[in-house]
């Protein structure tokens, strides 16, 4: 590790950021690594040992303190502070925890492990960019749409979009994401999805914290809502290209394109 003179400057375009601990914080930017710094520091220290030149972070993950990269090489864990591969070696573009089963979504597929080797869950013809794995239904963002699996009687309903779907969330019920051309994607309750562009925004991401659900944006992050009975966007910070967030009980740390992570009292 080392110090980087200014990672979270100007030239810096971040992908993805996260609260490691309540003193550390964690920065993917595009193309660079993985930067790390201390709350009350200013300087950023590099943590990209076991990562070679060519790895793009798409999404950074925590759970139980163990940091996790999904990558272009495939899926990575911090130890001793050098990453390992963790025996996922495709491309992988979102990792979660249920228990002690992780999941993954590559470029073929949605993979699984519970603590050996890794097997393949389904979908093995399409790139899964993100899932949401809920009670009843496997919901699967695609290169192609949105797949949902009926766990109980595992019939699948394939809604091809033609447009990538990039991130999921669900808010009061109703599934939502991003597609690829910054449209919100909304189930209609009709048996199927619309998509909107909201004020001129491009979404980058749909991100679902505890909570609360928001989306990260060309011109700034917002709190995802209702009024009435449709979807809105409720501005919490405008003016920056905003295409990661994550939170805490007092702060919201905000990943931009060009003005490297952004801390804002909530």
């Amino acid at each position: 590790m080392h110090t980087s003179a200014n990672p979270g400057g100007l030239s810096f375009h971040f992908s993805s950021v996260k609260r490691l601990s309540e003193s550390e914080l964690v920065a993917a930017p595009l193309g660079k690594g993985i930067v790390y710094k201390r709350e009350r520091s200013e300087e950023w220290i590099e943590m990209s040992e076991g990562l070679s030149e060519q790895t793009h972070i798409n999404r950074l993950q925590v759970y139980d303190e163990q940091l996790y990269a999904c990558s272009n090489k495939g899926l990575y864990l911090i130890m001793d502070g050098q990453w390992k591969a963790a025996d996922l070696s495709i491309g992988c573009y979102q990792y979660k925890e249920y228990g002690a089963v992780g999941l993954a979504a590559t470029v073929c597929g949605l993979w699984y492990t519970e603590g050996s080797e890794w097997r393949l869950m389904m979908r093995s013809d399409v790139t899964v960019y993100d899932f949401l794995y809920l009670p009843q239904y496997v919901v699967l963002a695609t290169n192609e749409g949105v797949s949902i699996l009926d766990r109980m009687t595992t019939s699948w309903m394939n809604f091809k979009l033609d447009t990538s779907i990039t991130s999921l969330a669900v808010h009061r019920g109703t599934i939502i994401g991003a597609t690829e051309h910054g449209e919100l994607l909304c189930g209609n309750r009709k048996g199927g999805f619309d998509r909107y562009r909201i004020a001129n925004n491009f979404i980058f991401s749909i991100a679902s914290r505890g909570r609360e659900v928001f989306a990260c944006t060309d011109r700034g992050l917002y709190r995802v809502s209702m009024i009435g009975n449709r979807i809105s966007l409720i501005a919490l910070k405008v003016g920056c290209q905003v295409t990661d967030v994550d939170v805490d009980d007092r702060h919201y740390y905000m990943a931009t394109l060009f003005e490297g992570i952004q801390c804002m009292a909530r």
